[in-house]
């Protein structure tokens, strides 16, 4: 048994050596008791500390457009930062590890402020299937997948679906991306949803357009219906 365990630490020290593991946020070497994320870019991550029911933020900005019950965000969008490299390998670079990470974190943190206790469907921001072909795959999969897991929610990627492929926000004006989206979703079988409480999960918040467009999609469809926001980051 000894040589067992000498000879496989072995091995994976080898392994370390040929195909060292790297921090997702400033790709550093990381020590056996770190994973995907390395203590020192842990400890420059900060939980907004929101209050999630209302008066906070993200509550404010989207209740203000649409009638949600209650909204929060993980952590605050800084750009050039720790935050937004993760995002960044989430979203482009397939690093679903990430998604896991954020799940992890969001379940420690919702669980104290009781967030998922009324919630009976995770749904995240759908991509059109065109798009999907293109990357591959949602960002939000494996976050909100791990997340429902560890709320014993399920998650859903059939009931809020996109019908339009639009273009790119990253250019448009708070207005041009509310147009840009405001037809953009539809909910497969509304009639099987009345009543449900649903949570839209998202990467990042910046006006907010297309989640509130999913949320006014949800709410004008599902008779009923009761929507909340769950964000990795929002820009503030």
């Amino acid at each position: 048994m000894f040589l067992i365990k000498h000879l496989k630490r072995g091995y994976n020290d080898v392994l370390n050596i040929l195909y060292p593991r790297l921090c997702l946020s400033c790709s550093n070497v990381l020590y056996d008791t770190e994973t995907e994320i390395c203590h020192r870019c842990l400890s420059q991550l900060h939980l907004t500390g929101f209050d999630i029911k209302q008066n906070n933020p993200v509550y404010e900005r989207l209740s203000a457009i649409v009638n949600i019950e209650k909204a929060t965000a993980l952590f605050v969008f800084d750009k050039s930062g720790i935050v937004q490299e993760l995002i960044h390998q989430l979203k482009y670079n397939n690093h679903q590890e990430i998604g896991v990470f954020f799940a992890k974190t969001a379940f420690d943190y919702l669980t104290e402020n009781n967030f998922f206790d009324d919630i009976d469907y995770i749904v995240p921001v759908p991509l059109h299937p065109k798009k999907q072909r293109q990357r591959g795959y949602n960002q939000m999969t494996e976050f909100g997948r791990n997340l429902g897991n560890f709320f014993s929610i399920p998650y859903t990627e059939k009931i809020l679906l996109r019908k339009i492929y639009t273009e790119s926000q990253t250019k448009k004006n708070a207005l041009q991306r509310r147009e840009n989206v405001s037809k953009a979703f539809k909910i497969a079988e509304p009639e099987k949803y009345t009543g449900k409480h649903f949570v839209i999960i998202d990467d990042v918040i910046t006006t907010g357009a297309t989640i509130e467009a999913c949320a006014e999609t949800i709410l004008n469809t599902i008779p009923d219906a009761k929507v909340s926001i769950l964000a990795l980051t929002m820009v503030l």
